[in-house]
This record gives structure tokens, sequence and C-alpha cells, in this order.
């Protein structure tokens, strides 16, 4: 697992490295991609910090897409990562593959970016990503698994992350990071 901050980039998830994909294209479904002969290896560069979260790993991306079924089968007609799981509820429809280790999330986007109505009744979408065609699918954050999450959240505090409580998987727990922490993309903490 490697995750590389560049704070010269725009503020989100600008990529995922992928390894092993059958077809080395620029993106799939939208969705921006770079490809490697091997997974980028995490060092941290910063010995002389003073509290480590102990981060071991991404759990899952989030995607959002107008279509989840058709970017689903897009995903997997493109990196051959077969479509492991649709739930479909009352909230909406979310897709869940499986890349290498981490499982990317596909959710309506309507679920998180609400379609807004300017004062003249016309109908916008609220997006940082306001480049991209709004058929193609989005990266809109991401949930690292920490080896001790009581300590990262009793560190970093109630003004910057909520308090754990459970995940859907079960014995685990997640708490998400607050926006106003100003990070430029969703983020959220779980345990192993």
């Amino acid at each position: 697992m490697s995750l590389r901050i560049d704070e010269s980039l725009p503020p989100g998830l600008q990529h995922l490295t992928l390894v092993g994909c059958p077809n080395r294209v620029a993106n799939i479904a939208g969705l921006p991609v770079v490809h490697g002969d091997v997974a980028p290896v995490w060092r941290d560069h910063s010995p002389d910090r003073q509290f480590a979260a102990d981060v071991i790993g991404v759990d899952h991306v989030v995607v959002l897409a107008d279509d989840v079924r058709a970017t689903c089968t897009e995903i997997t007609r493109v990196s051959g990562a077969e479509l492991k799981r649709l739930k479909e509820s009352e909230r909406g429809i979310q897709g869940f593959h499986r890349w290498g280790s981490v499982i990317l999330e596909v959710v309506e986007r309507r679920l998180v970016q609400p379609r807004d109505t300017t004062p003249d009744g016309a109908t916008t979408r609220t997006s940082h990503a306001e480049s991209r065609p709004q058929s193609d699918a989005t990266y809109w954050g991401l949930v690292l698994i920490v080896n001790d999450i009581a300590a990262v959240c009793a560190h970093l505090g109630p003004d910057v992350i909520g308090a754990p409580k459970p995940a859907v998987q079960p014995g685990r727990l997640i708490a998400t990071v607050r926006s106003g922490a100003g990070l430029g993309v969703p983020l959220a903490l779980m345990s192993h």
C-alpha cells in the first residue's frame, strides 16, 4: 500500500496505481489510473514525528457514479475485477469490487452529492471535480486501516475526528475525519 500526498495538486484523489491490470488504459469508467509492475512500498519519511497513526493499509476507496451498474460493468470489463456484490436498498445502489487488497466501493453520486437548484430553477451538481463529465465515475474518499483507532482519535481530538463507532464489518470500528480538518478528500479510519 502506498499513499502519496502532493500539495501541489488540486484537492482529492488523483489516481490509483494498478498492478496486474490486463488493460493498460489511462482511465477506467472515468477513473484515472496508472500502471505499475510491482506494488509500491510505503516508507515513513518523518522520523522526528511525535505521534504515528500507524496506518497499516487502505481498506477501501469510494467512487461516485451516476449509473452504478454501468460503472461496475466497465470496471469488470477493463480491469478484470469482478463485481463481488451489488447492494440495493431504499438508500440507493452500491457495487463492490476488489482491486488487489483494496475494496473499490461504487456509490450512487446522488447519495453524496445531491443536485442543487439555483434561484432560476436550473439544476446543478455540487462537485470538486467539475471538469469531469458527470456521466463518468469520480474518486470521492478513502478509508485507512489503523492499528489503534482509539489512540488515533484521542490524539486528533473531537474537533478533527468523530468518535469510533461500529462499522458495517462485524467487530470493527470506524471514525470519520471532519471536513473542517481541510484534508481535501473525505477520509475515515477503521480498526483492523
